[in-house]
């Protein structure tokens, strides 16, 4: 798992899930699109946008349901 300078758990290009504010549940499909301080930018999977709001990091947990990506070197 990468890590940046403050020892964040998700990187860029996570997949995670994030707390509804409305409702307080968990939704699916979304990535990490930015580390910002001690929060994250996120970007929805489904169309690539970027969500205009910094999450801290209690609002966001992996997401268990995406597969796992595997990089293959030559």
């Amino acid at each position: 798992m990468m890590t940046d300078s403050i020892g964040a758990p998700y990187g860029v290009g996570t997949r995670v899930e994030v707390t509804n504010r409305f409702d307080r549940r968990w939704s699916r499909g979304f990535e990490v699109a930015e580390v910002v301080g001690a929060g994250y930018r996120l970007r929805r999977v489904s169309d690539g946008r970027v969500i205009p709001v910094v999450f801290s990091a209690p609002e966001v947990r992996p997401d268990v349901s995406a597969p796992a990506v595997a990089f293959l070197t030559r």
